[in-house]
């Protein structure tokens, strides 16, 4: 699982860069706001970020606010670490629904913090090893039905990056995809064509915008997964 750091210290940067590492997380580190939505842009696959108040360009509040004005990113959960003490950041960002390290760090509460964090949002995709075995298939037969799939979802990439592109709210053919990912537990993608699917036919328009960049994310972090697995 990828963890996006926030931070213009740079030794606060290695603490969490060591600190992750040790514990099998993958880490990204941006030293400003602005090098953060480029690697938002870049790396679908990061799924939580960890981010410092006070930084040069934009900073951690206007990088939390562009975030969740994405609807591909406003899911993304967020720690905000800062000196700052909270009764002053209450003019700032709400305290409540957020999640806060207070520096100096402490490598034991930042990673309660982060095992928190990804324990309340569902994988982008289960264990394929555990997968396989509640199908009940062998291995080689698995990995048929992997590369099956990452093949669906690399030409669903291909079309809601074309979709998103051009604006577009024509919707697309996806029983197929929402198929595949029920039998792979790819749950994250699952909810959101459930909720293209429960939605009015008549509104299914006006969800279009919203949903499929949302959707094309989390198709990427798919694809990053499956790629890594069948490698």
């Amino acid at each position: 699982m990828a963890v996006l750091v926030v931070e213009d210290n740079p030794i606060s940067s290695k603490v969490f860069e060591h600190t992750l590492d040790k514990h099998g997380y993958e880490t990204l580190t941006a030293h400003d706001g602005d090098q953060a939505l480029e690697l938002l842009e870049s790396h679908a696959e990061i799924e939580l970020i960890i981010t410092d108040i006070m930084m040069p360009n934009t900073n951690g509040i206007e990088l939390v606010r562009k975030i969740k004005d994405r609807s591909e990113w406003s899911e993304i959960p967020i720690l905000v670490c800062t000196s700052v003490k909270p009764y002053n950041l209450m003019n700032s960002i709400p305290m409540q629904g957020w999640k806060y390290l207070f520096k100096p760090i402490r490598a034991d509460i930042v990673m309660e913090r982060v095992k928190e964090a990804f324990a309340q949002q569902k994988p982008a995709l289960q264990n394929p090893d555990q997968t396989m075995s509640q199908i009940g298939m062998d291995s080689h037969a698995f990995r048929e039905i992997l590369d099956e799939f990452l093949k669906l979802v690399k030409d669903k990439i291909v079309q809601l990056e074309l979709q998103v592109k051009e604006a577009s709210e024509e919707p697309l053919e996806l029983q197929d995809l929402l198929e595949g990912a029920r039998l792979l537990r790819a749950e994250r993608v699952i909810d959101i064509l459930d909720k293209l699917n429960r939605c009015p036919a008549g509104r299914k328009s006006e969800m279009i915008p919203s949903t499929y960049p949302w959707l094309l994310r989390e198709l990427k972090t798919v694809q990053h997964y499956l790629a890594i697995y069948t490698s």
